[in-house]
């Protein structure tokens, strides 16, 4: 099972590379801003951004000074990242294929671990924490952020389909209180947590995952009959226009391992 979610990830993500280098969303905001400014890197302290994506968080880092890797399961994606960085001129950041659950770095290798808009494809989210905890060192920090889902167990099921509907490699986005058990559970002191929602238009956000038109319909469809507990996560507005729009809920999460 873990495998097939794995091989679907790649077959999304590497139709749609070039897509995720100039995303808005991806590429600038609030949580990269927020994200960098809590982890605070430093010259000289070595960096992973995992699932880089179009390789935007680990500019960020590379550009605070530190010695930064990228890693990502997708070849395409990792190829479209390789463009993107030097186009920015941070060329030298090494690039590496590899399975977020499974890194090929040895303990205590880094002092800042990133991921961003990621996990909610990982199979295995608590395992991928743990890696995280062993590869950084003493000290070092760890910083999330993903989709997040209500505790409401009903309106979680729902808002993960929707999702999953515009993008079979979603797998799940948790809720708050099981991604602090995560980091506790992996050893993590948490030092920062907070939520946010960001407006997504529907027409553009499914067409970044080449959802074709019948596929919008059935999300269409999806806000309309929203539940109210999933309409007050969502709050879908003009869906019935070509400028339908509804929010998703993000989280930031950091944590500390202890020496």
């Amino acid at each position: 099972m873990n495998n097939d979610a794995k091989a679907l990830t790649q077959k999304q993500f590497g139709a749609h590379a070039e897509g995720y280098v100039t995303s808005p969303t991806h590429r600038a905001g609030y949580s990269l801003e927020r994200l960098i400014e809590l982890l605070a890197p430093q010259p000289g302290q070595r960096a992973l951004d995992l699932a880089t994506g179009g390789g935007h968080t680990a500019l960020a880092l590379a550009r605070a000074g530190t010695w930064t890797v990228a890693g990502d399961l997708t070849q395409p994606m990792l190829h479209a990242a390789r463009a993107h960085l030097r186009e920015q001129g941070a060329g030298d950041v090494p690039l590496v294929r590899l399975d977020a659950e499974q890194l090929p770095f040895a303990s205590a290798s880094f002092d800042v671990i990133t991921c961003r808009i990621a996990p909610h494809h990982f199979p295995d989210v608590a395992q991928f924490v743990r890696e995280c905890a062993r590869v950084v060192r003493p000290g070092g920090v760890v910083g999330i952020v993903d989709q997040l889902s209500p505790a409401d167990p009903r309106a979680a099921q729902y808002i993960n389909a929707f999702e999953r509907l515009r993008d079979p490699s979603h797998l799940w986005a948790y809720n708050r209180a099981e991604w602090e058990g995560f980091f506790v559970g992996a050893g993590l002191t948490i030092l920062h947590y907070e939520e946010f929602a960001r407006e997504q238009a529907l027409v553009s956000w499914a067409a970044l995952m080449g959802c074709d038109a019948d596929t919008v319909t059935r999300l269409r469809a999806m806000l309309l009959q929203a539940p109210a507990p999933v309409a007050a996560w969502l709050e879908p507005r003009d869906v019935h226009t070509p400028d339908a729009r509804f929010h998703i809920r993000q989280f930031l999460l950091v944590g500390r391992r202890e020496g």
